[in-house]
């Protein structure tokens, strides 16, 4: 469901003008050997390795120093590609972090996530750089390029990255950690929804809103739900959206350029290396303590337990999902749509709720046709057409929506 990370990670950014980094074998001794070169063309090598690395380092131009860099060592320069590799390099992380993340965003767009990983992991444990910090996290939680997953030093790493510069994908992914009980000992839903308020502050996430909003309409989380809650009066038949993937936290999943269904991060929401300790559970337990560390407990193999249900309120949940309904949020637009037909929250207003379970259905979402089918079958909202409300349905039920057994003749 969150992919707060994924559109700028799916597609990996390289510096301006500069290749992807070859990776350590291309740097290899047989490759400095085979570079038969007179000693004039060392000495000139050795300058134009003093300037990019002075480029980089004093006057900050990663681009440039990266592009000679990279051209020497895949010359055979020895000292260009020790500079390059996270293990030999001197480079002093602590003044260039900047280059560092970007080193690693390198090896990482060529799937060498060792050396991509140790770059993250220099920027984020030697200057504390909060970008850093989250790819760091993001190989924490999934394993990747280490022994064994750690997700409680990635959540102690998600800390730090919001603690040092408000990161917003951070907080997204301490929400849904929190609310997946990834890294953490318990699902815990006013922790996981004070998280995703600061990730929709930070980064207007509509996944961030939608969330908040169910929490206020249900007092739980989409991720716990069932996927056909409806209202009290079965008359009314809405069929509201909820069931979102429990399995991964996409968030981190996404800051690998992985896709929302990549099972590389799956089942850590049921295999826990490591979590924080039990937190206060009153209303004010939301709040960022800097002393929050990391410790370790026993592997589990079931769910974490779900605890701290916020109350029930649904002119709040109308409000979060109209935040997300305005940025496109499909399972929003559903879901406000059914407290515009309920009036919960807000004035009863057929208009809008047509409205809203429309743009739901043109996005594709199941709920949305079958929610779009009663609208036209009982002419709320719009003028009645049980042909195209028949059509709806059957879309729904080809998608795996709720349908009541009268809604579609055969």
């Amino acid at each position: 469901m969150l992919g707060g990370l994924q559109a700028r990670t799916s597609a990996l950014a390289l510096p301006d003008g500069v290749a992807p980094l070859p990776s350590p074998a291309a740097f290899s001794i047989a490759a400095v050997e085979s570079a038969h070169k007179t000693m004039d063309d060392w000495l000139a090598e050795e300058a134009d390795v003093r300037a990019a690395i002075q480029s980089i380092e004093y006057y900050g131009y990663i681009s440039s120093g990266l592009k000679t860099l990279y051209d020497l060592a895949l010359g055979g320069n020895a000292e260009a590609r020790d500079y390059l590799d996270p293990f030999r390099s001197q480079m002093p992380v602590l003044k260039n972090y900047k280059a560092a993340h970007a080193f690693g965003i390198h090896f990482q767009a060529l799937d060498d996530h060792v050396s991509a990983m140790n770059w993250f992991r220099r920027a984020a444990t030697e200057a504390n750089y909060h970008e850093s910090q989250v790819n760091y996290a993001a190989y924490l939680v999934s394993g990747k390029a280490l022994p064994n997953p750690d997700p409680g030093l990635a959540i102690a790493q998600l800390m730090k990255a919001w603690a040092n510069g408000k990161n917003k994908d951070a907080a997204l992914a301490l929400g849904e950690a929190y609310a997946k009980g990834v890294g953490v000992p318990y699902r815990d839903v006013q922790k996981s929804v004070a998280w995703y308020k600061r990730a929709w502050e930070q980064g207007r996430f509509a996944d961030a809103a939608y969330v908040v909003g169910f929490s206020y309409g249900t007092g739980v989380l989409p991720f716990s739900a069932a996927i056909n809650l409806r209202d009290e009066d079965s008359s009314k038949t809405w069929n509201s959206s909820g069931l979102i993937n429990m399995d991964i936290n996409e968030a981190l999943a996404a800051r690998m350029g992985k896709q929302k269904n990549d099972s590389t991060m799956a089942g850590q929401a049921q295999t826990m290396g490591s979590s924080l300790p039990n937190q206060n559970n009153s209303a004010n337990s939301s709040e960022i303590s800097s002393e929050e560390k990391p410790t370790h407990v026993e592997t589990k193999a079931e769910v974490p337990k779900f605890i701290n249900p916020v109350q029930s309120d649904y002119a709040l949940a109308a409000q979060w999902y109209q935040k997300a309904a305005n940025r496109g949020h499909p399972r929003a637009c559903n879901n406000l749509a059914e407290l515009y037909m309920t009036g919960k929250g807000v004035d009863a207003n057929d208009s809008l709720g047509f409205k809203y379970f429309k743009k739901a259905s043109d996005a594709g979402l199941p709920e949305g046709h079958y929610n779009l089918g009663r609208c036209y079958f009982s002419a709320r909202g719009c003028w009645e057409n049980k042909k195209k409300a028949e059509e709806l349905f059957r879309k729904a039920e080809v998608k795996g929506a709720f349908c009541l057994p009268w809604d579609i003749e055969y």
